[in-house]
């Protein structure tokens, strides 16, 4: 939940700012900020040493990339696209190794909460979809009179339909929970 909230604070302020340079910061710190969230929330999902070891390195490639991106581009410059699009990358691959996990683990499966897979499944669709408009985003804003700036409609649907699996999988949350006070479990 605090993911989506965290992810509103740059949306509005373009909605409301513009694009000015304070902009790159909001941005930016959504990146870095979004990094931590993610590693806490995949941090102890894995079942095997393996994954949890591949876990590992793909945060390391995460942190190292943001690290290398701030010091050859500065925090203030620029949105820092190829920070996002490598940690976009990452994201989906801790996604395919959790379902991996999941499948290959028949008792974890068992205890899966279903919200967590619309979680899964949002974050999936949003990172891996997302990805290649990112990797554009510098020549996209360039050239606004380019096909290409109609990326931001499939960008714009794949983020509504981020927030519509992720409200799904609140709405399951609570329901569940509601239930269990009332069934007194």
């Amino acid at each position: 939940m605090f993911l989506v909230l965290l992810a509103c604070v740059p949306q509005l302020a373009r909605a409301f700012m513009g694009r000015t340079p304070i902009l790159n910061v909001l941005y930016n710190t959504n990146i870095l900020l979004e990094l931590v969230i993610l590693i806490l929330f995949f941090r102890d999902s894995y079942s095997t040493k393996k994954r949890n070891m591949l876990f590992i390195v793909l945060a390391t490639v995460c942190v190292v990339s943001g690290v290398v991106s701030v010091f050859l581009f500065g925090f203030y410059a620029k949105f820092l696209t190829e920070w996002l699009c490598v940690n976009n990358l990452m994201y989906t691959a801790w996604t395919l190794i959790l379902l991996y996990d999941l499948y290959d683990n028949d008792e974890k499966l068992s205890e899966l909460a279903p919200s967590l897979l619309c979680y899964l499944s949002g974050l999936f669709l949003y990172s891996s979809c997302t990805m290649l408009i990112f990797s554009f985003w510098y020549y996209i804003m360039t050239k606004r009179d380019s096909y290409l700036n109609n990326l931001w409609i499939i960008h714009d649907l794949f983020n509504i339909f981020m927030y519509l699996i992720f409200s799904f999988g609140f709405f399951i949350e609570i329901k569940a929970r509601h239930l269990t006070r009332k069934n007194g479990i």
